[in-house]
């Protein structure tokens, strides 16, 4: 059971951190980027099945004797969402993750 005291600490600290300028600009650099993914992953996923559903004819025009449109169509949208992941996984790496670094030493945090 923790004391009175070390909780008051506790929900201080939390306060602290959620009202500090620069976490709250970690958070939005964070949301606008992974928000800003999600949409265009949505976008090219609705998009291959709103042609999929008003649009058959596109997809099933042959290239070659045995392989339709939607085909390399379909495998575009799963290989585009990897490329998706991995300019997260990049971003992450090069700014979001120093970022939170430098904020966890400011706040004296390991």
């Amino acid at each position: 059971m923790q004391e009175s005291g070390t909780l008051e600490a506790t929900h201080s600290t939390v306060h602290e951190i959620l009202t500090n300028p620069d976490f709250q600009a970690l958070v939005g650099r964070k949301t606008f980027v992974s928000v800003g993914l999600t949409l265009a992953t949505m976008a090219v996923y609705y998009g291959f099945i709103f042609l999929v559903a008003f649009h058959k004819a596109v997809l099933a025009k042959k290239i070659t004797e045995n392989i339709t449109l939607g085909i390399p169509v379909g495998i575009g949208v799963i290989l585009i969402t990897c490329v998706f992941t991995g300019i997260y996984v990049v971003w992450a790496n090069k700014n979001y993750d120093p970022a939170v670094k430098a904020f966890k030493n400011k706040m004296g945090h390991d």
